[in-house]
């Protein structure tokens, strides 16, 4: 892949914040990107840490997780390619709530965070842009907590099936994510996941394999949502 600066620029115009910056800003903005290869489960900054900067996920996945002090761990989000992540302790002075880390090879562009807030700040649109980039965030976390506290893991699950072939081409896909991935998504055991994907297997709904997953019913999916 091509990360010359002129690619870069191009893909920073489609992002949700950096879009609204000047050609002359976006150059500026480029020009003190640095490139980060990342393998799977290297770390960006850990829960707790105060780290101030943004980042772009040109390739690959990043997530978020939250450990509890009996070291079990729970999702937040993924961040995807083409993604903007801003560090919470680069917008509140506070320390990172979660740690973020690579779940797969990634390649992301990571800068230092004041001298991008200084560009930011300069050009109201951008600003404009980042509040409602980041109040999208919340509503889209109370969305997350609604979901954990009221619905059955078993609606929580088919939800997240769904979500997984959104972006998919055929009905099967590969299992990227573990039982334990998945576990920590929805907040549950592994055993629970197991065990409602063999139900959703006798019903029909879909089948699974050691590698990928094909779903056989998708509205039967969609009458968990309901």
């Amino acid at each position: 892949m091509d990360y010359s600066i002129t690619r870069l620029i191009e893909r920073l115009n489609q992002s949700e914040v950096f879009k609204f910056l000047s050609d002359e800003e976006l150059l500026e903005l480029a020009k003190l990107a640095m490139r980060k290869s990342l393998n799977k489960g290297d770390v960006l900054c850990r829960q707790g840490d105060f780290r101030r900067f943004v980042t772009y996920i040109a390739s690959g996945t990043l997530r978020s997780v939250i450990n509890n002090p009996e070291g079990k761990e729970y999702f937040v989000s993924n961040w995807e390619a083409g993604d903007e992540f801003w560090s919470h302790t680069l917008l509140d002075n506070e320390p990172m709530p979660s740690t973020l880390e690579a779940i797969k090879s990634s390649t992301i562009f990571w800068w230092i965070g004041e001298p991008v807030m200084e560009l930011i700040l300069g050009n109201k649109a951008a600003a404009r842009a980042l509040i409602c980039r980041q109040t999208k965030i919340i509503r889209k976390r109370r969305e997350n907590i609604y979901n954990l506290a009221f619905n059955p893991v078993a609606n929580r699950l088919a939800k997240l099936i769904l979500e997984i072939f959104i972006k998919a081409d055929n009905p099967t896909v590969q299992r990227d994510l573990s039982l334990g991935d998945m576990a920590a998504m929805i907040a549950t055991s592994p055993e629970v996941i197991c065990r409602i994907m063999y139900q959703f297997q006798a019903d029909g709904l879909l089948s699974i394999d050691r590698a990928s997953i094909t779903i056989h019913d998708h509205e039967g999916l969609k009458k968990f949502l309901v």
